[in-house]
């Protein structure tokens, strides 16, 4: 074995040191793009604690991420992350393409509402497959979120309003990020999380790219959810107060170039709404009145032996003239079955779940 002369050692080390120099180079270079992309969301002011790169991974992560609202008029923050890691795809580096996976852990999102879009918060209104090309280097075809956690808040109604998800799992495929690439076949979205704290969601959505208009499919299932856990969301947007009771909701939605069909199947089970004569004079006399005739309504459709109150609500129309009022709905499914109850004969009885 001939031995290497001064100019190939020189070589060497020459190279080692410029590796190493990259290597001390690239977590400033990502610390620098990644200020860059959150200073341009107009909406939401962004900010981490740290960057962290693997270059053996092909890999960089994002310590302690958080967007919040840059009006400062919402008191939580829009998103906040421990660890959000981007990766190079190496399923499609042997297909000759470069792409990329992130993975979230342990997010948390709030979504606020309000009486004014100033005390609002939520995803509309941003452009944000702006922000993740500013942020990751190349496209991104997968997103797996994990242990996440979804609120829906609102400060300005009595009761304030904190209902969430837990233990969310997300997986959304297929997807492309990259600014004149239109991609192909379907994006697909998997979650599943816990309402609450108990029972389960599960949810599916396919969209179809390359249509005139938007066109998905879409299901939804939650089962075992406990409605007394969602009495500050029940109170503040429809009026009731639930005791005990558990719902299982089934949900099916289509869309071809912008028509909608579909349907939503809410199902109460052992439903005791609020007991007239402990909370009359906590409340106006119409809301107690309304409470206690539903109570009243839910109790005579048990002692004819119906323990489920069910109904289908079908869903049809456009994307540009979207079904409103759903709380409407809700309420509808409660009146029906109250009136039904008093009717003589009434309706045939549903099977029991």
């Amino acid at each position: 074995m001939w031995p290497l002369s001064r100019r190939s050692w020189l070589a060497i080390g020459i190279s080692i040191a410029a590796l190493c120099s990259i290597r001390a180079l690239l977590p400033i270079l990502v610390e620098h793009r990644v200020v860059a992309a959150l200073a341009r969301n107009e909406r939401y002011a962004g900010s981490f604690d740290d960057v962290d790169v693997s270059v053996l991974r092909l890999a960089y992560s994002i310590e302690g991420l958080r967007l919040v609202k840059r009006n400062g008029r919402v008191p939580v923050p829009f998103v906040t992350a421990p660890r959000v890691e981007y990766a190079v795809d190496r399923n499609a580096l042997v297909r000759w393409k470069i792409a990329g996976t992130i993975a979230i852990d342990s997010p948390s999102l709030n979504l606020v509402d309000g009486p004014t879009e100033e005390v609002r918060q939520g995803p509309t209104g941003v452009d944000w497959r702006i922000t993740m090309r500013k942020l990751f280097p190349t496209s991104v075809n997968r997103i797996d979120v994990h242990d996440g956690t979804i609120h829906f808040r609102n400060f300005h109604t009595v009761p304030e309003v904190d209902v969430y998800l837990e233990d969310v799992e997300l997986a959304v495929s297929n997807l492309v990020l990259r600014k004149g690439k239109t991609g192909s076949g379907v994006v697909g979205l998997h979650g599943t999380g816990v309402p609450m704290k108990s029972g389960s969601i599960e949810g599916d959505f396919t969209l179809y790219r390359n249509t005139r208009e938007p066109s998905f499919d879409c299901t939804l299932a939650i089962r075992g959810a406990q409605l007394a856990e969602w009495n500050s969301l029940l109170r503040a947007y429809g009026g009731l107060d639930v005791e005990s009771g558990s719902a299982r909701v089934d949900a099916a939605l289509r869309a071809r170039d912008g028509e909608l069909l579909g349907h939503v199947t809410p199902s109460l089970a052992q439903l005791v709404v609020l007991d007239f004569s402990k909370e009359f004079g906590e409340q106006s006399v119409l809301t107690s009145v309304g409470e206690s005739l539903i109570d009243l309504g839910a109790l005579l459709l048990r002692d004819r032996k119906r323990h489920v109150i069910e109904a289908r609500i079908p869903i049809s129309g456009t994307i540009r003239n979207p079904i409103r009022d759903d709380w409407a709905s809700v309420r509808s499914l409660l009146q029906d079955a109250f009136v039904d109850a008093l009717q003589p004969g009434g309706k045939s009885e549903p099977s029991t779940h």
